[in-house]
């Protein structure tokens, strides 16, 4: 499998898959960890996604132990995760766009690249993860919305 994926390549193309940094590179010795300010970035990155998952899994645990409509505390703590899981979300998708579209230096880079092939071409695309997140941050917000309204619910119709 790895023979016809990766190393069953035509000797007429010159392929590098890459990962784009907007932090400055040197020629031929480049990581894309080399670089503090590109640690930092990653780990504040990779910290928001973190706590977003974390957040998530603490909302759903506050549901279920409240899921017999028993107190009205847990729906809105369970709510309020929810709400706050978005949020972190919807950071972590704002720092990907910035991390590609702001701070890559996408016309450096091509011309860097021309100098060892002349037909090089750099395509900047989403993929399918990253159209779907969207879509994930509304869900969390909503769930979080509508769990705080179940526990006013709960707390209006409580005696």
């Amino acid at each position: 499998m790895w023979n016809f994926w990766y190393t069953n390549q035509s000797p007429s193309k010159n392929c590098t898959h890459a990962y784009l940094s907007p932090f400055p590179l040197i020629r031929d010795e480049y990581n894309s960890t080399s670089y503090d300010s590109a640690i930092i970035y990653r780990g504040f990155w990779t910290v928001l996604m973190l706590l977003g998952v974390l957040t998530i899994v603490m909302a759903s645990f506050f549901i279920i132990c409240a899921a017999p409509f028993a107190s009205h505390i847990l729906y809105k703590a369970g709510g309020g995760f929810f709400i706050i899981a978005g949020a972190l979300f919807s950071l972590v998708v704002v720092m990907y766009v910035i991390w590609v579209q702001a701070m890559a230096d996408l016309e450096n880079y091509t011309n860097m690249k021309k100098m060892d092939c002349p037909d090089f071409a750099v395509y900047v695309r989403y993929g399918w993860s990253f159209m779907l997140a969207p879509i994930g941050v509304f869900f969390a917000l909503l769930a979080g919305m509508l769990f705080l309204l179940v526990g006013r619910a709960i707390y209006l119709h409580s005696d």
